[in-house]
């Protein structure tokens, strides 16, 4: 039996053992270093390449650069066309409304209101609609340059009813009730105080719309 201790691996086969930890962070160190003492401004290209391509950002920016008066010229020219856009959004969206309205109005009161007094109505409306006056006021705003035989005191009385009601179906019930209580006569034929009532009823009814 042979009790002699196992013989140490010999000098040549020190390779084959795995190195220890102390090793391994010293060979990952000196890697490391090696990366960041690299001396290539764009590692991934070649010394040549690199410098060339240096220069062609350097030349693009130059070719951007602008003074400030010409920076200013162009951002003035860019505000004006942005507020011309807009401008003329809000113009196309307030004049879908007001034809709308005023299309709602003539399927209305076309049968019973002259079209002139129609059109100034639904104009009227679309000012008043969201002043913040009282609807009263808003009313008799609607109404009163196209009345001339009915004073405003006259008109007061008749519109605080239609004022009071409810918006919705209230407020369009009042309309129809109104529509309905004036007879079925030629316009010219109706006495002031009929034209002014079916007047304030188209007027009540193209402010609801509006608000809608």
């Amino acid at each position: 039996m042979n009790n002699s201790s196992p013989s140490s691996p010999s000098g040549d086969d020190t390779r084959d053992l795995p190195l220890d930890d102390a090793q391994l962070n010293t060979t990952k160190a000196e890697m490391l270093q090696s990366i960041l003492d690299a001396e290539q401004s764009a590692p991934w290209l070649a010394s040549e390449a690199a410098g060339e391509y240096t220069a062609q950002i350097d030349a693009a920016g130059q070719a951007l650069e602008i003074s400030d008066e010409e920076a200013e010229k162009g951002w003035q020219g860019l505000s004006a066309q942005l507020n011309q856009i807009w401008t003329g959004a809000q113009v196309g969206v307030q004049s879908d409304v007001q034809t709308s309205v005023l299309a709602l109005l003539q399927e209305k009161f076309a049968a019973r209101l002259p079209s002139d007094l129609l059109g100034m109505i639904s104009e009227r409306a679309q000012q008043v609609a969201k002043s913040g006056q009282p609807m009263v006021k808003q009313l008799i705003t609607c109404v009163q340059d196209g009345l001339d035989n009915i004073g405003e005191a006259d008109l007061q009385v008749m519109a605080r009813p239609m004022a009071f009601a409810m918006r919705g179906s209230s407020a369009d019930e009042f309309v129809e009730a109104t529509i309905k209580s004036v007879r079925q006569d030629d316009w010219a034929a109706l006495s002031p105080v009929e034209q002014a009532r079916l007047s304030l009823a188209a007027a009540r009814y193209a402010i609801s719309q509006t608000e809608s």
